[in-house]
Formats: C-alpha cells, structure tokens, sequence
C-alpha cells in the first residue's frame, strides 16, 4: 500500500500577505444579545426557546457579554498596520446591540483599515443608526433577512418584517441621499423553507441591495440537527484556517468562528497579553500544525473532527473576498 502524499499547508495560502496575516479578522462584538428568533441561529433558537440543551447553557444570561474597548482597539491597531487586511464586524448575536458598534466602525476607518463589514438583521436600524454608521465610514453592511412576505416570519420569527423592510429600503435611499459609500448587501440563509419565495426574495430585495447573495444552511459547530445537506465523498480543507483570524469577546484568539465555548485547545492566544500579536499566532508553529493536519485530513481540533460545516467554507470566486473586490469593488485582488 502506498504512502499517503504530504500536502503542504503553505500552499493554500493565495498570497504572501496571506501567510504573514490574516486577510480577514472577525472580531466577536458580544456573546448572547440579541432582538431575533432565526431557525438557522443556535441564538435565535435560544431565543425562541427551541435550543437545545447544550447551546440553552451556552447562552445563558450568566455568559453574555460584551467586547471592551481595549480588546477591540488592540485588535483594530495591528489590522490596521496591513494593507490587504479587512475586519469584519460580527457578534454571537446582533452586532448593532453593541452599545458602542458606530464609536467601533469609526475607529477603524480612522485608524486606516481598508475595509470594515458589518452585519445586521435590520431590525434596530433606524434612521439614525443608518446616518451614523454611513458617517462612520462603514465600508460593507450586510443585513441578514432570511425570508421574503410568506416565509420571513417562520425563519426570522420576530414579528418585525415591515420594519426590517422599511429600515433597509430607508438605508438605501439616504445611501444615495449622502453620497455615502457604504455598501449594501442583502443575505438569506438558502435552507429548505425559502426555497418557494427564494426568487422573489432575490427579485425584491435586487431593486435595492448592491448585491443580493445566498448563504449555505451549516449547523454552526452541530448546534443544529439536520442544517446540512448532503456531505461529499470527499473533504476539502475549510478555508476558515487560511483566511480567517477569529477574536472572541474576551479577545481570546480562536482557531475557528464555531469555538463560541472557547474550549482551552482552541483558544491560541489572547490579544490583552502584551506577548501576542495577532500577526504572531496566525504565523506560529501551532497554528501553522492546525493547518497541515487539516489539509492532509487529520482533524486535530476538537471543533474540526465533528465538522460538518466546511462544506460551506468557499474559496475562489465563491469567496466573502471575491464578492468585496469583484461585485463590491472595495479591495484589490
């Protein structure tokens, strides 16, 4: 029987500014808050009250918290020293909740990051919220509305459907009111209830967003039974390890956005030491072994062994990176 063939990490790096630093830093704005009861969300369903256990103590009020300033500027001063590097504003929850998300977006343009993104579920984007974020200088804000007029409320149960459209229709007509750059995409979760208005939604929602894209329905780490389809023979490396630096609340440094317990073997560094640097761990021997085991398909992080979720993670022109240089026009590839 012959040998298995060693495939090199370093490889599946698209560039050299790739392997010094990540081209995309996810910063945790908060864990637990948030205003929506989504089916495809292990927090929505938490609100909803349909979780299951595991993700009910998860989220517990006791565990929710919220990212403090120097967390996020020790984040924010290192992606700013990289040129190619974007930072993407999310939450383990509604990142608008974070009480100071416009002081957030603010400080990192101001700081040079090239590309800041955010999301939202619209629901508490008022108009005031929208000038400030445009004034902010947010560069992409995509609003997650996972249903059209039939099916929103079933997979959103928020009972805020009007309003989200109201607010996100409102955000693009003082978009170009302003002259403001931000832009504005539209996202739904593609999972078997949207399937009978998913053209409509696309139709509709077109008139407004500058794009309009569909998400893979993925468990989140298996904190929802069934959300895959079917699996692939074979298993491709997931291009989170590659392209994506992930900071939790606490500013601890992940090895993957699906850690939201933080287990200790997942946790690489945090940004508060004053030994660590972001640049420092994505290039360290650790995280550098994450990535061989992974490609050669040993799974040596709890979180990757059960994972059904990289059937989800695109590269190329499926990529959140193609999507900002291609469609969006916002980064040089």
């Amino acid at each position: 029987m012959g040998r298995k063939a060693f495939i090199s990490a370093d490889q599946l790096f698209e560039s050299a500014s790739d392997r010094d630093f990540p081209v995309c830093t996810q910063v945790t704005l908060l864990h637990g808050p948030c205003n929506s009861g989504c089916i495809s969300c292990p927090v929505g369903r938490y609100r909803h009250g349909d979780a299951s256990p595991e993700v009910q103590a998860e989220f517990a009020p006791s565990s929710w918290v919220e990212m403090s300033w120097p967390v996020y500027t020790a984040v924010v001063d290192e992606v700013a020293r990289h040129p190619h590097a974007w930072l993407r504003l999310h939450a383990r929850g509604e990142p608008l909740m974070h009480p100071q998300f416009v002081d957030m977006v603010a400080y990192a343009k101001q700081s040079g990051v090239g590309v800041v993104q955010a999301f939202t579920n619209a629901v508490a984007l008022n108009e005031g919220k929208a000038v400030a974020i445009m004034e902010a200088g947010l560069d992409t804000l995509e609003c997650s509305i996972h249903g059209h007029d039939q099916t929103y409320e079933p997979l959103m149960r928020n009972g805020k459907y009007e309003q989200v459209k109201r607010n996100v229709i409102r955000f693009r007509k003082l978009r170009d009111q302003l002259g403001a750059r931000t832009r504005l995409v539209v996202s739904a979760v593609d999972q078997p209830l949207l399937a009978p208005e998913r053209a409509a939604h696309e139709e509709f929602w077109s008139q407004y967003a500058d794009s309009v894209i569909y998400r893979p329905y993925h468990s989140w780490g298996n904190r929802i039974a069934g959300a895959c389809g079917s699996m692939p023979e074979a298993r491709h490396p997931c291009r989170q390890l590659w392209t994506r630096c992930t900071i939790g609340p606490s500013g601890n440094i992940i090895a993957c956005f699906n850690s939201w317990t933080e287990k200790e073997e997942e946790v690489l560094g945090n940004v508060l030491d004053p030994d660590v640097t972001i640049g420092a761990i994505w290039k360290s021997a650790r995280y550098g072994g994450i990535r061989s085991d992974h490609a050669n398909g040993e799974y040596s992080l709890p979180c990757c062994a059960t994972c059904t979720d990289w059937t989800g993670s695109s590269w190329g022109d499926n990529s959140y990176e193609h999507l900002l240089s291609s469609k969006l026009g916002l980064r040089e590839v």
